[in-house]
């Protein structure tokens, strides 16, 4: 199966579920991960905020802020370049983003460096297998993340934060593509060898 089918398959898979059980399915994956080692050994996580077909992070957004940890949000920039902000609780930080969500206020004082230190990033996608093989919606703004940050600061590590059904026998990859460090669903968490 190619990339390309699999997005369509996977996109009309997210589709067809019923609204409130991405939230419902967010909600005890954050749960289960907030509980984890992985979780634990990182005070700086890095956290996309859920487009309407994806698992709601807001759960998890909360447990970060609760739990005191520094909370970074992508913002798209370019056709080609995404930044992580410093986000808190307080409205300032955040504006009204494209398809109606929540995105960092963008300040530069607020952009993250991957070279103060490591990092967890709950990484967004479409389909994830057992062995860290990841696709997601073809634009590639994580994988050249990955790359920049992976370089700077190699003690970071990546987690899939998804739906039960997102998880697949086999996910066609590239050499350019990076594998997760992990895989939470509200079912199961489980480290993977990448």
């Amino acid at each position: 199966m190619t990339k390309k089918e699999l997005r369509a398959i996977m996109k009309q898979k997210l589709n067809a579920l019923p609204k409130q059980q991405f939230a419902e399915e967010g909600r005890l994956a954050a749960k289960r991960l907030a509980d984890t080692r992985l979780w634990n050994n990182y005070e700086r996580i890095l956290i996309y905020l859920a487009m309407p077909d994806e698992i709601d992070t807001s759960t998890l957004l909360n447990i970060a802020f609760a739990a005191g940890k520094d909370v970074y949000a992508p913002k798209v920039e370019t056709e080609t370049t995404m930044r992580f902000f410093r986000v808190t609780p307080d409205e300032s930080s955040w504006v009204k983003g494209s398809f109606d969500i929540r995105e960092p206020a963008g300040r530069e004082e607020d952009v993250f460096k991957p070279e103060k230190g490591k990092a967890l990033v709950i990484s967004p996608g479409l389909a994830f297998d057992r062995a860290g093989g990841r696709i997601g919606r073809g634009k590639g703004f994580y994988d050249r993340f990955y790359e920049k940050l992976f370089a700077a600061s190699p003690e970071s590590a990546c987690c899939a934060l998804c739906m039960t059904c997102q998880i697949v026998d086999i996910v066609p990859v590239d050499k350019f593509d990076r594998k997760v460090n992990a895989i939470c669903t509200k079912d199961e968490f489980f480290m993977l060898e990448t």
